[in-house]
Parts: structure tokens; C-alpha cells; sequence
């Protein structure tokens, strides 16, 4: 529980050290997208292969491989891309929030896909996530935006795209294990932004602290974290680790305020919290599944 508890945490100040990297040093987020992925992709890798993993036997396939690549485009690359695009647009924790959004789109969906009715919690959950988005992007003002138009659209592009990431690979991880999987998918779609991006590598200020902010970034708060949350989430199951992963919105507010000025409204607080409802009821909704069945 603690893994989950303290990877939820990381996940968070990686958002707002990623928010410090674009703000001191000028570079832009896809840039900062592509060196992440590339970093990450490469030591996640690693660790596959020191745990015994065989990370080149999904290659080995042609339909696997052709299935990897495309979660590499559209999941891996994507979520990244839209999640620092937000930043970029407003700050980490309104990004973290947003993205948050996620799981009630994943059960949305499901429940459209099935036609079947959605449980009395699912609808709550899709009523609450609502009800957040609309003051966290409102301030209850229907008439105006208390974040900017592109800012909105990137952070619920960044939600759908981590719907898709979250659901995608499925099969891919069944048979192949995680780390080869996620390790190959960001590669990969690190490597997709090099023809279009690679060239930027002198355009933006770089120092010792931006250095240590990069390093944390990459190890801590995408390698290290990931580990974390994979052996946290075996041991306690998928509810109870959808909802202590609440601790990274909260997290990343916290430091946002803390470390960088950024302070949030009653309203975006609310917001917050309604959103952060929304998934504790879904993994409550979750687990009375699998006791039913």
C-alpha cells in the first residue's frame, strides 16, 4: 500500500518538475515529451532485462510489433504530449486533474460498448467528474474560462489519451510482461518526435539545477515510480490502488503551491475533489464486481 501511496505521490512532483524544466529553461514540451520519453523508454528497458524479461521477443512478432508501434503513437507519445501540452497551457496540477477524467471515460465507454446500464456508482462517478471539470474550468461562471481554450482542450485530449494508454495494451502486456511493453512504447515514440523536434537540443537554457530537475524527472518520477506502483498494485489490487493514486493530484497542487506560487480557488479545489470522487467510486464500483463475481 505504501509503494502505491508513495508512486502516486512522485507521479505527482514529476508534473510539477516538468512545469519548473519548461518555465526556467525555455524548452518547449514537445521537446521535453520527446527527451522523456526517450530517457525513460531506455531505463525501463533495462530493468526489464535485469528482471528477466525477454524485451526483443515482442519485435519478433510482425502483428505484435505492428500493434506496439501504434500504442507507441497513439498511447505512449500521446499521453505524454497532451499532458505537457497542458502544463505548458496552465500549470501541472489543473493537467493532473484533468487527465484524472480518465477513468470515468474508460467506464463510459465500456458501458456504451456493452450496452449495458451503468451501475448506480458509475453514475455517480460520470456526475461527479462533470461537475468537477465544470467548476475546475469555470469557477461555476458558465459564461466564462478560468483556464485558457487550448489549455481545456489539451487537458481532456490528455485524458482520452490516457483512457486509450490505460486499456490499449492489455493484451500486448498478457503476453509480453509490462516493462518491455511501456519500456518499448515510449522509445519508440520518443523516436517518432526526433525528425521533428531533435533539432531544438541548443535552443533552451541549461544548468546544474535544470540538469538535477531532468535527472528526477526521468529516474524518480517516471522509472523509479513506475516500479513502485506495479509491485504496490500487485500486492493490494486495482481499487485500493485507484484510489490511494488520488494522492497524485493532490500532491501535485500541494507542490505547485509550495514550489512554484501556483495557488488554487475554493472553486478549483471543489473541482478537484469532485473529480478525485468520481474515481474513488469507480474502484469502489470495481471491487463489488469482483467480489460478485
Amino acid at each position: 500500500m505504501l509503494n502505491v501511496l508513495i508512486a502516486a505521490v512522485l507521479w505527482g512532483s514529476s508534473g510539477v518538475c516538468a512545469q519548473f524544466i519548461m518555465q526556467e529553461s525555455q524548452m518547449s514540451s514537445p521537446f521535453l515529451t520527446m527527451t522523456r520519453l526517450l530517457f525513460a523508454g531506455l531505463i525501463l528497458l533495462m530493468l526489464g532485462f535485469v528482471h528477466g524479461d525477454r524485451i526483443f521477443r515482442v519485435l519478433q512478432n510482425r502483428r505484435d510489433a505492428l500493434s506496439l508501434l501504434f500504442f507507441s503513437l497513439f498511447g505512449a507519445l500521446t499521453v505524454q504530449f497532451t499532458f505537457l501540452m497542458t502544463i505548458e497551457k496552465s500549470n501541472a496540477a489543473t493537467a493532473t486533474v484533468l487527465q484524472f477524467l480518465s477513468p470515468t471515460i474508460i467506464v463510459a465507454w465500456f458501458a456504451l460498448a456493452r450496452k449495458a446500464r451503468p451501475t448506480p456508482l458509475v453514475l455517480g462517478a460520470i456526475c461527479t467528474s462533470l461537475a468537477g471539470t465544470f467548476l475546475l474550468v469555470t469557477h461555476g461562471n458558465p459564461t466564462t474560462l478560468s483556464i485558457s481554450p487550448a489549455a481545456l482542450f489539451w487537458g481532456i485530449a490528455s485524458a482520452f489519451a490516457a483512457a486509450f494508454y490505460t486499456t490499449y495494451p492489455s493484451t500486448l502486456i498478457a503476453r509480453y510482461r509490462t516493462l518491455p511493453i511501456v519500456g518499448w512504447s515510449m522509445l519508440f515514440g520518443g523516436a517518432m518526435l526526433l525528425p521533428f523536434y531533435g533539432g531544438q537540443g541548443t535552443d533552451f537554457v541549461v544548468n546544474g539545477s535544470l540538469l538535477l530537475a531532468f535527472f528526477y524527472l526521468v529516474v524518480i518520477g517516471t522509472s523509479l515510480t513506475f516500479s513502485l506502483y506495479l509491485n504496490g498494485a500487485q500486492k493490494i489490487g486495482g481499487a485500493k490502488a485507484g484510489i490511494l493514486s488520488c494522492a497524485e493530484p493532490l500532491s501535485s497542487a500541494l507542490l505547485s503551491l509550495l514550489l512554484l506560487g501556483i495557488t488554487f480557488t475554493l472553486p478549483d479545489w471543489l473541482g478537484t475533489l469532485l473529480i478525485l470522487a468520481s474515481v474513488v467510486l469507480i474502484a469502489i464500483d470495481s471491487r463489488r464486481r469482483v467480489r460478485a463475481a
